[in-house]
């Protein structure tokens, strides 16, 4: 019997989900549809998958769904259930990817319906792209249920920095004396003190025997606020005190929120051994290590260190056309949380690991600025992070060390390799063209040189390709 492969593109909605069905030759099979996210809705399409299954038995099925947010979970948790009785295979989806493929059709209108087709494409076209998902009955990793945990986490935070913010604003107009406590952040102790005495006059009427007894007031700093409060002339009238209490009031809670998450992600995962092993990285402490696992989840998803840098947004992006060479920075694609935490990572580090203290003496004795430099370092964490989690076994300087001396010491072989490659990619790309052609070609003085440089050159890759003197247009 023939063998069939059909491509299920679904797009997720809140109740429900639309479907789109293609086959080989990117032809709807029948036409879109939508089912409800509902038991009796999984069940009509374990039915459709059935029948087609029925008439081919040899069929093979992919499917695969855009990530929503979280509405895609339950499509995809069935999907994999009905994985292990018939012959399919189920991905998520990343929308960036659908999105690209709507551009690539010239698709002047997106609904449910054209998306839904869109992931089809997607499937039918970059098969052998995707990473398949597999139900295969073990237990769910614990760092990917942590996550919407952390995502609270997030939220709360977001919160708080605006409260935070605004609270600024309105001291900066009503007591201004009192932000030479707020360089680093505004301290708990001064906003239960706004919380309790809002106003100047208020702090003033206080006196010290009341502040001293809110923690973290000491009778000094009681006697430095109420100096302050009585040179203050800033009007406040009942309107902003009632703000003040109520913005002080609601950044404490959420400060204590977060202090009560850390706290439950402290005694939920801290004794997980994946978190004891980062947690022996310089500069990563417990509960940023489990923060780092949350966005890792699982680290066998990346078959090499340049795939996580890649999904973490760290990989040098560029751009080569002609004489031209642009963008020669960090890509910063996907998740922006991890950066920053890899960037608090690597401000500890420099200070208490050599071998970064010294990686980034390098780079800055180099004349490269600070941000430059820090982009080096985060990279080179998430290569020691990396690199952690795949051996299993604890951070050593020493180690790595090694390993960087071996990788010197097979530096030169590689850059040669990389320089014959690209010669060998040459000749194949312009096989059709006599040997002598630049000669007579209408190209730029700076590529004729280029192209003599790697005939004749036994440099490495970087006299080609990281050439500074290059114009910035064709």
């Amino acid at each position: 019997m023939e063998k069939k492969e059909l491509f299920l593109g679904i797009d997720a909605s809140k109740g429900y989900a639309d479907f789109a069905l293609m086959d080989a030759s990117l032809e709807l099979t029948e036409p879109c549809f939508q089912l409800d996210d509902t038991n009796s809705g999984h069940e009509k399409l374990r039915e459709i998958i059935e029948t087609y299954f029925l008439s081919n038995p040899e069929m093979t099925f992919y499917c695969g769904i855009e990530s929503t947010g979280g509405y895609e979970r339950n499509w995809l948790n069935y999907l994999l259930l009905l994985g292990v009785r018939y012959k399919m295979k189920s991905a998520l989806i990343n929308p960036a990817l659908v999105k690209g493929i709507s551009k690539a059709a010239l698709n002047r209108s997106i609904t449910d319906e054209t998306s839904a087709i869109n992931v089809a494409l997607y499937l039918a076209n970059f098969k052998k792209k995707i990473i398949y998902q597999q139900d295969d009955g073990q237990q769910q990793n614990p760092f990917e249920s942590g996550r919407s945990l952390y995502t609270y986490q997030k939220m709360i935070v977001k919160q708080s920095v605006q409260l935070q913010n605004q609270l600024e604003k309105i001291i900066y107009q009503h007591f201004s004396e009192a932000l030479v406590y707020c360089r680093q952040g505004m301290p708990m102790w001064l906003l239960k003190v706004l919380n309790k005495y809002p106003s100047a006059n208020d702090i003033c009427r206080a006196g010290t025997s009341k502040l001293i007894k809110i923690k973290g007031v000491s009778e000094q700093r009681a006697q430095e606020l109420i100096i302050k409060a009585e040179k203050n002339n800033q009007y406040c009238d009942r309107n902003i005190i009632f703000l003040i209490n109520r913005t002080t009031d609601q950044i404490i809670h959420k400060e204590e929120e977060i202090a009560a998450i850390n706290k439950f992600m402290a005694k939920q995962y801290s004794q997980h051994i994946l978190v004891k092993l980062l947690s022996t990285i310089t500069g990563v402490g417990p509960i940023t290590a489990i923060l780092i696992l949350f966005e890792v989840e699982n680290i066998n998803r990346f078959a090499t260190v340049k795939k996580l840098v890649a999904y973490f947004g760290l990989n040098p992006e560029y751009r080569i056309s002609g004489d031209g060479k642009w963008g020669n920075h960090l890509s910063k694609k996907g998740r922006r949380t991890m950066r920053a935490r890899l960037y608090m990572c690597c401000l500890t580090a420099i200070h208490r690991d050599p071998m970064m203290k010294q990686l980034y003496a390098r780079y800055k004795g180099m004349g490269k600025d600070h941000y430059f430099t820090m982009g080096v370092l985060m990279h080179k964490m998430l290569r020691v992070i990396f690199g952690v989690l795949k051996s299993g076994k604890p951070y050593d300087i020493a180690i790595d060390q090694q390993n960087r001396e071996k990788a010197s010491e097979k530096q030169e072989d590689i850059e040669q390799q990389k320089l014959q490659q690209i010669r060998e990619n040459r000749k194949k790309s312009r096989r059709y063209l006599s040997a002598n052609n630049e000669d007579v070609a209408p190209i730029s003085k700076w590529k004729f040189k280029k192209i003599k440089e790697l005939e004749t050159s036994q440099a490495p890759e970087s006299a080609v390709i990281r050439d500074r003197s290059q114009p910035s247009q064709k």
